[in-house]
């Protein structure tokens, strides 16, 4: 087990990839062998949320296109408009992030203090958000694979996927500027392997 201490810092590891490369799921092992993560996809969703506290906001934004029969945000819709349209897109990380930014900052300081924390950035090295990280990691998948992948996991076009991956940083130059890769070309015995040679890594980071 990790250890941890509630007046210590949490040693912050970023973990990004391409979509639909395994970054999730390798979260995921990575929670079950005792790490503490966050994942900034799970805190953004609640801005484009049937609730969300910013609908005004967004409306002013984007249009109220976005909204479905009931007058609540449509998060595809959402998506559809902003990957192919690189300034509203921009305009809504400018508007999502500093409160994603916000959230994340007071679970660092609070529920995860001492622990080995997995912070899950789909956008990690094209935002600064890597300088908060004691260290980072990029999912190597196969680009092909995580593309069909999306496609069925999100009920989307290639294109759609291919405009979402047009706004990020190439997958070999993610690879490039991690600490640490995950391969995740084989199968989930295989991820998980890597996984837990990872972590192992990481907790004697910690000591």
């Amino acid at each position: 087990m990790q250890s941890s201490s509630s007046g210590k810092k949490a040693f912050l590891v970023g973990i990004t990839g391409m979509i639909g490369g395994g970054k999730s799921t390798a979260t995921k092992i990575l929670a079950e062998l005792g790490a503490f993560t966050i994942q900034a996809d799970q805190l953004a969703k609640r801005y484009t949320a049937p609730d969300s506290p910013i609908l005004e906001e967004l409306v002013e934004l984007l249009g109220s296109e976005i909204l479905d029969g009931e007058g609540k945000p449509d998060r595809k819709k959402i998506a559809e408009l902003v990957f192919h349209d690189p300034k509203k897109l921009e305009g809504l990380n400018r508007l999502i992030h500093p409160r994603v930014r916000k959230d994340f900052l007071k679970i660092l300081e609070t529920d995860a203090l001492g622990k080995l924390v997995i912070w899950e950035v789909p956008l990690l090295f094209e935002t600064d958000a890597y300088t908060l990280c004691d260290a980072t990691v990029a999912v190597d998948s196969d680009p092909e694979e995580s593309i069909s992948r999306t496609v069925s996991r999100d009920g989307v076009t290639k294109e759609d996927v291919l405009a979402r991956i047009a706004n990020q940083l190439p997958l070999l130059e993610k690879l490039k500027r991690a600490d640490y890769t995950i391969r995740n070309r084989g199968n989930l015995e295989t991820l998980r392997e890597e996984c837990k040679n990872l972590y192992a890594t990481l907790l004697g980071r910690m000591l």
